[in-house]
């Protein structure tokens, strides 16, 4: 199914999506339907089937307009002098951020990643999110790139293919763990200081220049934190990630271009 192309038709794509989070924070990902959704968000089902073939194409399209790598680029343009270590930072901070202001994501991220979920949806919207999950790792390995490119960071290319792993594998754990809040106190702490524990950890494993700090890695997330509350109106809107997918296509265009 195609994503909206006029006016009219985002703001009812918006408007069905809206219907769908709230379902699925008041009765779970699985008890949901369809019907629901339709009924909730006013939509006719003629409208509704022009733009979503099933319930998989619905979590799908939460997860992408959702998706923290829809706001990289302005948040660099507002913040123009990120430090390197900085940038790394950022895909952590948005995702903490992203589950702050939308606690429902975190279960639309897990379940629209999964092969049984994503595979069912349309085919357009399930190469969307193959897009949308490796623009994500291109950003993490950019940023480390570039630490290394200015010199902020010493490592060869293998170690920073790892270290683009290890920061996805933090963040899929460390979320895992706190949001499903089944684990006893004792074995999570406060969340804010276990988790830059553990990323201390993680970098520590590289050799940066200047190593991570509790307060850097607090004044980011802060900036971030900002940067969400001022953006409320659009952060998860379909029109973000319209266009983020077409940054997407530009820059592989270009890409191919080059070859």
């Amino acid at each position: 199914m195609q994503c909206p192309q006029n006016d009219s038709a985002l703001m009812r794509t918006n408007l069905i999506l809206d219907a769908t989070e709230r379902l699925v924070e008041d009765q779970g990902i699985v008890s949901f339907k369809v019907s629901q959704v339709i009924n909730e968000s006013g939509c006719a089902n003629a409208s509704f089937y022009k733009l979503f073939e099933s319930k998989e194409d619905l979590i799908v399209c939460c997860f992408l307009r959702n998706a923290t790598s829809n706001h990289f680029q302005d948040f660099m343009v507002a913040n123009p002098n990120l430090s390197s270590l900085d940038k790394v930072l950022l895909p952590i901070m948005f995702t903490f951020e992203t589950l702050y202001f939308s606690p429902v994501f975190n279960i639309i991220r897990q379940v629209a990643v999964n092969r049984l979920v994503w595979a069912l949806a349309s085919p357009e919207k399930g190469k969307l999110i193959e897009n949308r999950v490796n623009l994500f790792w291109q950003w993490i390995h950019k940023f480390i790139e570039d630490a290394v490119a200015n010199k902020d960071l010493v490592a060869n290319e293998s170690q920073i293919f790892e270290m683009t792993q290890g920061i996805t594998f933090y963040l899929t754990g460390a979320l895992n763990a706190f949001q499903s809040q089944l684990i006893q106190g004792e074995f999570l702490k406060e969340a804010r200081l276990t988790m830059f524990r553990h990323l201390e950890l993680l970098f520590d494993h590289y050799n940066w220049i200047t190593p991570l700090t509790f307060s850097q890695f607090e004044r980011i997330g802060m900036k971030v934190h900002i940067y969400y509350h001022k953006n409320q109106s659009d952060r998860n809107s379909c029109q973000r990630c319209q266009l983020q997918q077409q940054k997407y296509i530009g820059d592989k265009m270009a890409q191919n271009s080059l070859k």
